[in-house]
């Protein structure tokens, strides 16, 4: 059997697939971030040796590897393994390929970060993506904070009420309003995640009050997708990229959020009011799968995005529902 590599390297998470030369699984791995910048050494080291392990790679021979990784994880891979080559790399590549866009295109990736990427005329672009310690507007530890800030001035009596002041300190084991600076305090004392991470999940909670009609956190959601629109504006419009360009998003804060995928929509429309948006069908761990596809045919069929999504049906990607709906459906 020839072994195939391809891994999803985020802020919050890692997800790694071990596949055979016909697309088929054979192992996979979803576990925590290996990002040194938001995750601290030992959490690393944890997560690395969880990839490792749970792919069981120690001595394998891996053909390719491909997707979106640090060198650390790299490196540590190659320790136990036979690596042939590389094949894609990059949130571009990874993001585009998992649209079925293997020639030049746009992407906004909203993860616990955010960065807007071209590939036009051969060359890569990009904007945005300057880490949570700067910006990274429209990503998920934005959205986070802002909720954050949103339940404290509430709580303080600065700022309107909403219901992220319940919310938050709940969905981190506490008791509503009255305990939210003790849920805040938390996230620093925990081990299995960092506070960027822990911010970021978040998101999740600010969804659902913007279901149930919570004004704040509408305006959070709105905020946030119209900024991403407006940075890919900016990274069009300084290159002097053609606006028919095909756009495709990427990255869990858009999975069951049509109030922020609506405003970066007519955020981008307002400006090019013809411009193509392609809703992925796979997570961007499957588009080095979906690239392989396509380099051994020449192009991606329903057929091969079917088969990829029956082999890995929790990457498959819907914007419409959120990762727990979607696993339900499935």
């Amino acid at each position: 059997m020839k072994y195939h590599l391809s891994i999803d390297s985020g802020g919050t998470k890692v997800a790694a697939i071990l596949y055979d030369e016909n697309l088929r699984r054979v192992k996979v791995c979803v576990t925590g971030s290996v990002r040194g910048n938001t995750t601290s050494a030992e959490l690393v080291k944890k997560h690395t040796d969880d990839i490792i392990n749970g792919l069981e790679l120690n001595g394998k021979t891996v053909e390719t590897i491909g997707g979106t990784f640090e060198n650390s994880l790299y490196d540590n891979i190659r320790n136990v393994c036979e690596i042939k080559r590389k094949s894609i790399f990059g949130e571009l590549e990874m993001g585009l390929s998992a649209a079925g866009i293997f020639g030049d295109g746009l992407l906004a990736l909203s993860g616990t970060g955010a960065t807007v990427f071209a590939h036009a005329d051969g060359k890569k672009l990009s904007a945005g993506g300057y880490g949570a310690a700067v910006a990274d507007e429209g990503s998920g530890y934005y959205i986070g904070r802002s909720a954050f800030i949103a339940a404290i001035r509430d709580v303080e009596g600065r700022g309107e009420r909403t219901a992220l002041s319940d919310l938050i300190p709940q969905t981190l084991g506490f008791d509503g309003r009255k305990q939210l600076r003790e849920a805040i305090f938390s996230i620093y004392g925990k081990t299995d995640a960092s506070p960027v991470a822990s911010v970021a999940k978040a998101v999740p909670t600010v969804i659902k009050a913007a279901a149930e009609n919570d004004t704040a956190s509408k305006t959070i959601l709105k905020d946030a997708g119209g900024l991403l629109g407006k940075q890919m504006i900016y990274l069009i419009n300084s290159n002097g990229l053609p606006a028919d360009l095909p756009v495709t998003v990427s990255g869990s804060v858009w999975r069951g959020n049509p109030v922020f995928y609506d405003a970066f929509e007519k955020t981008l429309k307002e400006s090019y009011d013809k411009i193509n948006i392609v809703i992925p069908r796979l997570e961007p761990v499957l588009g080095d799968l979906a690239y392989r596809a396509y380099e051994q045919k020449g192009e991606l069929t329903e057929g091969d995005v079917s088969h990829i999504i029956s082999e890995f049906p929790e990457f498959e990607y819907d914007i419409k529902l959120s990762k727990t709906e979607a696993k339900n459906v499935t």
